[in-house]
């Protein structure tokens, strides 16, 4: 099937979650067919896309928002690609949505919430509005033809908060890179890795990978590893971070907690690590999950989308309620059981398989092509 592609997202790049979900798959599919991605950045050097460059949203971002799906509906017109695709409500309307998050989803269920003080959880109800009434337009379009979901429960609540028909909806997940996220060959390695981070090697090493840390439920983690001896939570990523701090002393765990910030190589402490844990409230399907899996890390994390379909609890790590007692009672588990978490470790690489980006990439170029037939 001949066509050409327009791709619209704010941001197309090999960082954080959706970004890097889009340059995975354009890096595959512009093998295939000519696609122009229209974005505030894009970066994607070892691809043949032409990059369109529009103006990147303004605070705040509900009205940045509008102003730039504005910005790049002119800009879709002008390239003259026979199919557009879109993450989310980035443009006003596309032949194809894929949908990497649900808002009124995430606002029914929470609030739109994502921690601060009352003055910023004011705003983020008033931004939550705004961004379920993009939605709500954008996928209530004419011209929509086709839904990619990345998770199963995501496709429940396209249909159940914006009346998506089921037919129109496609599960198509994210992926990870197995020549990049892959276990220690030995445990040498794996000690030199942690020796070369200052990283104790006797420590139960427990990861937390993430930004937005209210909604990833870090305050949970920290309470999940307060007190237990020798265990050490290792945080990469960005956030408030005196505000955890302030947490973690509270909680008696100021020692037990490492904030990394933000790496280039990620890949270096998932291979470091014995077990990640990932508590966030509200995903579509996080890379982080898929990351740690090919790494060969058994995950503790709550059963919402995208983990619920990765993880078999007790099989490849666990699905816990919500808080940080549940949490703990899992880390006890595998941090006492050796046997255990090797096997776990196991079935978690195993499991990963099924979402090599080439795989992925190629479900996702189908239903393209179905569209734009």
């Amino acid at each position: 099937m001949t066509f050409s592609l327009a791709f619209i997202a704010h941001q197309v790049h090999r960082h954080g979650g959706q970004e890097r979900a889009a340059a995975e798959i354009l890096a595959r599919v512009s093998r295939r067919v000519p696609v122009t991605v229209i974005a505030s950045r894009c970066e994607l050097s070892d691809a043949p896309v032409q990059w369109v460059p529009v103006p990147p949203a303004p605070r705040p971002l509900v009205v940045g928002s509008y102003l730039f799906a504005r910005a790049a509906r002119a800009a879709e017109r002008r390239a003259g690609c026979t199919l557009s695709n879109c993450i989310g409500a980035s443009a006003f309307d596309a032949d194809v949505i894929t949908a990497q998050y649900c808002h009124a989803a995430f606002t029914a269920r929470f609030g739109g919430l994502r921690g601060g003080s009352a003055i910023g959880r004011a705003w983020q109800r008033t931004a939550q509005r705004v961004f379920v009434r993009q939605e709500q337009a954008a996928y209530g379009s004419r011209r929509l033809r086709r839904v990619i979901a990345v998770s199963h429960g995501t496709a429940r609540e396209l249909h159940e908060f914006y009346g998506v028909p089921e037919r129109q909806i496609t599960v198509v997940p994210n992926g990870v890179d197995h020549a990049v996220f892959r276990p220690a060959p030995s445990a040498a390695v794996k000690g030199q890795l942690r020796a070369s981070l200052d990283v104790p090697a006797s420590a139960f090493v427990v990861l937390f990978c993430g930004g937005d840390w209210e909604r990833k439920g870090l305050r949970d983690a920290i309470d999940a590893v307060a007190g237990l001896p020798d265990t050490l939570l290792c945080i990469v990523g960005r956030g408030d971070e005196a505000a955890m701090r302030t947490h973690a002393a509270r909680r008696g765990a100021a020692a037990q907690v490492r904030f990394v910030g933000k790496t280039t190589t990620p890949e270096r402490w998932y291979a470091l690590a014995d077990v990640l844990m990932h508590p966030s409230r509200y995903e579509a399907f996080s890379l982080v999950t898929l990351e740690a899996a090919a790494s060969g890390l058994p995950i503790v994390a709550h059963a919402i989308n995208g983990t619920e379909e990765l993880v078999t609890s007790g099989v490849n790590g666990f699905l816990t309620a919500f808080g940080g007692e549940p949490l703990r009672a899992a880390l006890v588990t595998l941090r006492d059981d050796g046997a255990g978490r090797a096997a776990m470790s196991a079935a978690a690489l195993e499991r990963s398989r099924r979402y090599a980006w080439d795989r992925v990439a190629s479900e996702y170029f189908d239903v393209l092509a179905e569209a734009a037939s």
